[in-house]
């Protein structure tokens, strides 16, 4: 409902704040009020007289206290304004009102940020503005800032409140004029991709100026610039998440792109001495590829006004349609390419590493006799694991299945696949139920506590951060052998190998001949690698672990990421969304760090080791 500025709206306003409420209003002509919850601040936006600006008004959306109204109501505004800028002094001791415009069209050569501050009064926060504006980098753009008075904002026609009142009431008032580079000036057309990283890099800047001033001047004192960020998300966000969550459950990645007759493919190729190319099955597929990517396309990311928000969903739109033309290309030599752009390449300092450990270990260290753990004790080993997490968060409902068309182990939608003629020696038996059960069940589960979906559906290029956690998980339990990093070595040779055009024969033969893998490491290495058509992600296990003790040397925790399947740089995403309350602490964590003995262990990689110290 759109509501007039009369004097009883303006003390229905402060009442609802006084009272720690949030208050959304519509306001006359397309105008808006929003503030979060009670806070020592606000941003403010005029449109033109009779030249709406809305490119630079949605600026203002990414705040959690903002005004967004018109030059011609500067009347009924002043109350308005004036009312809620002093019930927040009176609330927090000071108050800070932060008006944004476009430099007008016939502005000769403006810089791209004009500050308008007071002459004399907080030359401090005056100061963090300024070096939070000029930190801002675009590409071909010059980042000019000037700084000005703010006296054109205390005088008619547009003063908004006496000087005299500002001070008496210790309210500061600061104005910010954009170059408008992200408008065709000639056309009036906006270009999207600049309107939308700039804008997401000024709303940082102001939390930062805003953090700067509340911190010293109030009684609020937020933990970091993103506590000032809005704790309330629009119910088109959560829509959004369930939209993407939906069309990522309606296919199982991984299993449509492994081999169902791996026995049968290897039988023959033992049979034709490794001279012919093997032939791969695959299940059936469930989707049509071209109407999801539809529906994908139809979900309208550009309503969340949030910028921490529409980054995670366009990311994860972008990963869902690389996924969907993988499937549509699968068996194809078009599905490589597709692999390269979704999991990466091997690069010269990966393809190093890999063959250091290879150089470091030339032959496998286990003799033939190997003690092989039964699957049904396996499975028990596993369900005890699970009950372990679930005393941690009862709603964890996961379990494990034992399947004849699984190759291995493979977790899918929280749940444990173990393939009926899997092949897993007793010594290894604790790691690779902390790789699996202690890692990505945890990862999922942790994810799927959030109020975000994404958390537990995995953002995209999770599987490095989540594979060089799971690994490091086998050596924290004193499982990570030899032989398993020759595997994982190898993964990223052979892909290396794939991507300048090697095929299954070459690949297979390299691996028995130069690496002495014996025949049958050798060809799971080699399938896992060529499967769908040619598939890099092997190589994530390798080069997610030398990153993880990268991240860990420099002093990072490793418990934060834990909290659901993310990327190594989507941590201040979620450590911001952590401050804003929009995500929870997470509920579980793996026996690894709980086990008082395992703690020398994490100390030492705090220390800094490299990949060579765990062989």
């Amino acid at each position: 409902m759109i509501e007039s500025i009369t004097d009883s709206f303006v003390k229905k306003v402060t009442r609802s704040l006084k009272r720690g409420k949030q208050v959304h209003r519509r306001l006359p002509d397309g105008g808006l009020l929003y503030i979060d919850r009670p806070l020592p601040f606000l941003l403010l936006f005029r449109h033109p007289a009779g030249q709406p600006d809305h490119a630079t008004a949605d600026f203002l959306k990414a705040s959690a206290a903002y005004i967004i109204s018109h030059e011609e109501r500067t009347e009924e505004l002043r109350p308005l304004v004036q009312g809620i800028a002093r019930a927040m002094a009176d609330k927090f001791g000071a108050f800070m009102v932060i008006e944004l415009m476009a430099a007008p069209a016939d502005t000769a050569d403006p810089p791209l940020f004009k500050v308008l501050g007071p002459e004399e009064q907080l030359p401090t926060t005056t100061e963090t503005i300024v070096k939070e504006l000029q930190s801002i980098k675009l590409t071909r753009i010059h980042t000019s800032v000037e700084v000005e008075s703010n006296a054109p904002l205390l005088q008619e026609p547009h003063c908004l409140m006496p000087e005299e009142d500002l001070k008496k009431s210790g309210i500061l008032m600061l104005g910010l004029q954009l170059k408008p580079i992200y408008k065709n000036t000639a056309t009036g057309k906006i270009y999207p991709l600049l309107l939308r990283t700039l804008r997401a890099r000024v709303a940082n800047a102001l939390k930062k100026t805003v953090f700067d001033f509340v911190s010293v001047q109030t009684t609020h004192h937020p933990v970091h610039f993103q506590a000032l960020g809005r704790q309330s998300v629009n119910r088109v966000v959560w829509r959004i998440d369930k939209q993407l969550t939906s069309i990522s459950d309606q296919f199982r990645f991984l299993l449509l792109v492994t081999p169902v007759n791996n026995n049968e493919a290897w039988a023959e190729f033992k049979k034709a001495k490794y001279n012919k190319l093997p032939t791969f099955h695959y299940r059936l597929m469930p989707i049509d590829a071209d109407q999801l990517k539809r529906k994908l396309y139809n979900i309208p990311i550009e309503k969340v006004d949030d910028p921490t928000l529409g980054y995670l969903f366009r990311d994860k739109r972008h990963e869902l349609d690389k996924m969907l033309t993988m499937l549509a290309d699968r068996n194809t030599p078009d599905f490589l390419y597709s692999s390269m752009q979704l999991y990466g390449t091997v690069d010269d300092q990966l393809l190093k590493v890999a063959e250091g450990i290879l150089a470091a270990i030339p032959q496998p260290t286990r003799s033939n006799a190997v003690d092989i753990i039964p699957v049904p004790e396996f499975v028990a080993q596993a369900e005890r694991e699970l009950a372990f997490l679930r005393e941690q968060y009862p709603a964890l409902d996961s379990g494990v299945d034992v399947r004849d068309d699984i190759i291995g182990l493979i977790v899918s939608k929280g749940r444990l696949n173990v393939g009926t003629d899997a092949k897993i020696p007793r010594h290894r038996a604790e790691a690779l139920i902390q790789h699996e059960v202690g890692t990505h069940i945890l990862t999922y589960f942790n994810g799927k506590a959030q109020p975000l979906q994404q958390l537990y559906v995995g953002s995209p290029g999770y599987e490095e951060l989540q594979e060089g956690l799971a690994v490091l998980s086998e050596w924290l339990v004193g499982g990570l052998d030899q032989d398993r990093l020759r595997i994982l070595a190898a993964r990223v040779v052979a892909v290396y190998h794939l991507s300048k055009g090697c095929n299954f024969i070459d690949n297979f033969r390299r691996l028995k001949d130069e690496y002495l893998f014996d025949d049958e490491t050798a060809w799971n290495v080699a399938m896992r690698v060529h499967r769908g058509g040619g598939l890099t992600k092997d190589a994530v296990y390798l080069r997610g672990l030398v990153h993880l003790l990268s991240y860990l040397k420099e002093g990072n925790e490793l418990e934060p990421l834990l909290i659901g399947k993310i990327r190594q740089d989507y941590i201040p995403i979620v450590q911001e969304l952590i401050y804003r309350n929009v995500l929870r602490p997470m509920p579980i964590k793996p026996r690894y760090l709980l086990d008082p003995r395992l703690k020398p262990k994490l100390e030492q990689l705090k220390a800094g080791i490299s990949v060579f110290n765990l062989l």
